[in-house]
C-alpha cells in the first residue's frame, strides 16, 4: 500500500512541477477530472486512489513521463516521440506543432536553450525562401515513402506563401528566448553534402537553383555572424540595436567536431533534453538525471571552446571565413 501511495505522491509532485507558477494544483486536478475540489485534495494527499484513467488524463495533458514516476534511476528513460505521418502535405501540421510547443514551453517558464550544432539549427533554414524550399525538399525525401515522391526533382516553390505566417510565428517565438549555440567548422557539412548529393543525381533542374540555395546559406552565415557580433537574436532586416531582447545570444566556437545535435531546455521548474531523430522527428525527455549528464557534457565542450559573441572578433572572423570558404568551394565544384 505504501508503494502505491509513494507513486501517487510522486506523480502529483511531478505534475506540480509541470504547471505554470500561477496555477493551483488542486484546481487543475478538479477541472481536468471533473471532480470537486475536496475530491481533488483527497487524491493529492493520497487519501483517495487515482484511477488509471485519471492518471492517463493528467499525464497526457501535462506530459508527465512515467519514468519520472516509476524509475528508481535514470538508466531507464522514456522519450516522447511525436511521429509525423508519411504525408507530403504534413508540413503545415509540423510547423503548427513547433509553434504550439514553443509557446507551451514559454508558458511553462522556458529560461534558456543550449544547442550543440553538429548541423545548422532548424530555425535558420526558414529565414530565407530558397534554403527553406530545399530543406522541405529534403524532408519530403526522407519522410515520404512513395516512389513517386522520391523521383520528383527539387522545386524552388516548395516554400509556399501559406507557410509564411506560421514560420514567422516560429521565428519570433524563438528569437525571444535566451540561447547558447555551439558551432564548429563542420556545422554546415550536412547541408553542403545534401546539396552536392542531389546535384550529382540530377535532382536540380538548373544550376541557378543550386546557386540560389547556396546564396541563401551565405545569408544565414552572415546573419548569425551579426547576431554573434551584437550578442542578440533578431530577424533578418531588423536593426539589432533596437531589439527588445538584448544580450540573449551567445555563440561558442569549438575546434572539436560535434558528434550530435543536442538541445537542452532550461525551464522554470524542470528541464528537458531534445534529440533529433529521422530528419523531422524529435525525441524529448524530462528525465533530470539524463539532463544533468548531457548538461555536464555540454559544459565541458564550452569550457574548451571560445565564446565569440560580442568579443573575440579574431576567432569569430576565423570561423565564419571557414564556413564561407566551404560554400564557395561547393559553388566552384558545380
Amino acid at each position: 500500500m505504501k508503494d502505491g501511495f509513494d507513486v501517487q505522491k510522486k506523480f502529483f509532485q511531478e505534475l506540480k512541477i509541470k504547471l505554470p507558477s500561477n496555477y493551483s494544483l488542486a484546481n487543475v486536478v478538479a477541472d481536468e477530472l471533473c471532480i470537486n475540489i475536496d475530491s481533488a485534495y483527497r487524491r493529492i494527499r493520497g487519501e483517495s486512489d487515482l484511477s488509471l484513467k485519471e492518471f492517463d488524463i493528467l499525464s497526457s495533458k501535462y506530459a508527465v513521463s512515467t519514468d519520472a514516476i516509476l524509475s528508481k534511476s535514470h538508466h531507464s528513460i522514456n522519450f516522447t516521440y511525436p511521429s509525423l505521418t508519411h504525408d507530403l502535405t504534413d508540413f503545415n501540421s509540423y510547423s503548427e506543432s513547433i509553434i504550439n510547443e514553443i509557446q507551451s514551453l514559454i508558458k511553462y517558464g522556458l529560461k534558456e536553450i543550449i544547442y550543440t550544432a553538429m548541423d545548422l539549427p532548424i530555425f535558420y533554414y526558414f529565414m530565407y525562401p530558397k534554403l527553406a524550399s530545399f530543406k522541405i525538399f529534403i524532408w519530403m525525401k526522407n519522410v515520404n515513402q512513395s516512389s513517386e515522391a522520391n523521383e520528383k526533382p527539387y522545386e524552388s516553390s516548395l516554400y509556399q506563401e501559406e507557410y509564411l505566417d506560421k514560420i514567422l510565428n516560429i521565428q519570433l517565438s524563438y528569437l525571444s528566448i535566451p540561447t547558447i549555440e555551439i558551432w564548429s567548422e563542420e556545422t554546415l557539412n550536412t547541408a553542403i553534402r545534401q546539396i552536392s548529393y542531389y546535384n550529382e543525381i540530377d535532382m536540380f533542374e538548373s544550376k541557378k537553383d543550386i546557386i540560389d540555395i547556396l546564396e541563401d546559406l551565405k545569408k544565414v552565415i552572415d546573419h548569425v555572424q551579426r547576431q554573434a557580433e551584437f550578442g542578440c537574436k533578431f530577424y533578418p532586416g531588423n536593426n539589432p540595436t533596437e531589439q527588445i531582447h538584448r544580450d540573449n545570444f551567445k555563440l561558442y566556437y569549438t575546434e572539436i567536431p560535434l558528434s550530435e545535435n543536442v538541445t537542452l531546455l532550461k525551464l522554470e521548474k524542470s528541464n528537458m533534453v531534445c534529440l533529433g531523430n529521422e530528419a523531422l522527428n524529435i525525441l524529448t525527455t524530462t528525465n533530470e538525471g539524463f539532463f544533468q549528464d548531457n548538461h555536464g557534457f555540454v559544459q565541458k565542450i564550452m569550457e574548451n571552446a571560445t565564446c565569440i559573441s560580442v568579443n573575440s572578433q579574431k576567432e569569430r572572423k576565423h570561423l565564419f571565413n571557414l564556413l564561407h570558404h566551404k560554400i564557395d568551394a561547393c559553388m566552384a565544384n558545380l
